[in-house]
């Protein structure tokens, strides 16, 4: 029992003590007690039973803390957060003012019990995304034009006589130069797909993954148009179509020899060759040929082909390779820069628009990627092609 609860109790029984002892001498005198005496009394009484009652109910509830505290023991200690902060060294620190914050661990074990505090967790965006890289277009030379149509006068050959004069008053020798004018058309390169207006607002990574999808889709077809894009067939014309030299992989022996030939050929026409592009399948096979019976080491390691710059640059006889999946397997090209040079008309774009067919009525849209551009093949003898399938051992 508290001190504060056994001060009321004595307090009350000093109060009815007295009280009944001033009824007794009242009555000894021969008066009679006040009714305002018996009301005062019988309310201590009251009082004195109230506080009994209460009293019962504390010693009730210090029991059952006693037994909790048993049990604790029992079982370790749990104090709440609050006593574990009060006695933690970082409170003592902020009250002696060591520091100005305080910061503990919480040590109070939360078991998920049921899946109670568990809340759902939504990774964001779209996993499992695969990208094509796009290494073709950034690797030629880049032009704008405000145009539907590229003209350009390309010299398809020169004929370089000059010489000696010999004697005065004979005549000069004559060279000859054949241009001609070569036109090619912008070509628009897009796609669309349609989606709901609830899945568009419902999903808020959603548009963001359609554009890079969609403007992704755009440039990895203008990659692939690069290199074999048929202008019949409403495509940019590329360098398959009639727009490169095609070298003759006859006696090369292996890829080696025929992209040896094909450098030397560019070389030849007194072009500088700045890179080759093969498709990863042709330079996985390109780089496990072995030297030769019984000999473990690969032709690669002889130095025909180096890994610079901790293997993100491939140089073929000293040239860089450039590997695309938008570049067919079976075949190998190496081109000067200076023999093209790729125009854009307008970047990719990426629009969304509820005004096509029924989509108002439907609550669809419908997203549009697309670009505007065109390649212009200025020196075709400086782009070689060389079919890998054809390669033979010298005679």
């Amino acid at each position: 029992m508290s001190a504060e609860v056994k001060a009321a109790l004595d307090s009350l029984e000093q109060r009815i003590e007295t009280t009944l002892k001033g009824i007794q001498e009242k009555a000894e005198a021969g008066e009679k007690s006040g009714s305002k005496a018996i009301a005062d009394l019988d309310a201590m009484l009251s009082d004195h039973k109230e506080l009994a009652n209460s009293v019962d109910g504390l010693k009730g509830k210090m029991t059952d803390l006693l037994q909790r505290s048993e049990r604790q023991e029992e079982q370790g200690e749990q104090k709440s957060m609050m006593q574990q902060f009060a006695e933690s060294d970082a409170y003592s620190a902020y009250k002696s003012g060591t520091t100005t914050k305080a910061k503990f661990e919480l040590k109070t074990a939360i078991v998920n019990d049921g899946n109670d505090t568990s809340r759902h967790f939504q990774v964001q965006g779209v996993q499992g995304v695969s990208l094509r890289q796009l290494n073709i277009a950034p690797s030629l030379l880049q032009g704008s034009t405000d145009s539907n149509i590229i003209y350009f006068s390309r010299e398809n050959a020169f004929t370089n006589n000059a010489d000696g004069q010999g004697a005065e008053g004979t005549t000069k020798p004559e060279s000859a130069a054949d241009i001609v004018e070569v036109n090619k058309p912008v070509i628009t390169v897009a796609h669309t797909i349609p989606v709901s207006k609830q899945a568009l607002d419902d999903s808020s990574f959603l548009s963001s993954y359609l554009d890079m999808r969609m403007s992704h889709g755009v440039r990895s077809k203008i990659d692939a148009q690069i290199v074999a894009g048929l202008s019949g067939s409403g495509q940019i014309s590329g360098w398959a179509d009639s727009n490169s030299t095609a070298t003759d992989p006859t006696g090369t022996t292996n890829i080696f020899g025929l992209a040896n030939k094909m450098k030397t050929e560019i070389e030849l026409t007194d072009f500088m060759p700045d890179y080759f592009y093969m498709n990863p399948t042709d330079f996985s096979a390109m780089e496990t040929i072995m030297r030769g019976t019984g000999d473990a080491a690969y032709v690669a390691a002889s130095g025909a082909l180096n890994y610079v710059n901790n293997g993100m640059t491939l140089l073929l006889w000293g040239i860089p390779v450039i590997k695309s999946n938008n570049v067919a397997a079976g075949t190998i090209w190496c081109k000067s820069m200076m023999a093209d040079q790729l125009y854009t008309r307008q970047s990719t774009i990426v629009e969304m628009s509820e005004h096509d067919g029924d989509n108002f009525k439907q609550n669809m849209v419908t997203v549009r990627a697309e670009a505007r551009a065109a390649l212009a093949v200025y020196a075709p003898a400086a782009i070689r092609s060389g079919l890998i399938s054809g390669i033979t051992a010298p005679v």
